[in-house]
């Protein structure tokens, strides 16, 4: 069983082996981690990072006050980036992405990861990642803790 692109620790592994042994059918397994991701995914929005953002630049907060915008919740300006989140699951596999419908794949990338944006690409965007995985595809504490609630109870109901 896979979640996704998402490297996960040797003790996650276990339980994910070991979780595939005590059943036949994982797929709800899955859907209950896709659940899972999504619910950390959405935490992060409500509490703008965890560990919280870097606060929007100088630059970026004039240019906002000039065209009348908000400055309050990050990445929730539109709600764009917030409603493209989409989950995926089946029998071995839960993912998250987002960047789809109205949003660009390459915003919601540079909001996730950081980097050069702009035009030339001259302005520099602090990583505020709001999928709950890190750049070298490890869970953020809290989602690890959440799978691994997930899982435990899964294997609880598997031994009864």
């Amino acid at each position: 069983m896979t979640i996704s692109t998402i490297l996960i620790t040797d003790e996650l592994q276990r339980v994910l082996n070991q979780a595939a042994r005590q059943t036949s059918n994982t797929a709800p397994l899955m859907r209950t981690i896709r659940a899972q991701m999504l619910s950390q995914t959405q935490q992060n929005f409500r509490m703008q990072g965890r560990p919280k953002w870097p606060a929007l630049s100088e630059v970026t907060i004039k240019n906002y006050e000039r065209l009348g915008v908000s400055t309050a919740g990050l990445l929730r300006r539109s709600d764009s980036l917030y409603n493209s989140i989409q989950t995926f699951s089946d029998a071995t596999s839960a993912t998250i992405s987002a960047g789809g419908g109205n949003q660009s794949g390459a915003y919601a990338a540079i909001q996730q990861w950081g980097g050069m944006a702009g035009r030339g690409r001259k302005v520099k965007i602090p990583a505020r990642p709001y999928i709950p995985i890190d750049i070298n595809g490890y869970l953020q504490p809290e989602a690890e803790t959440g799978v691994n609630q997930v899982l435990m109870a899964h294997l609880r109901r598997s031994f009864r």
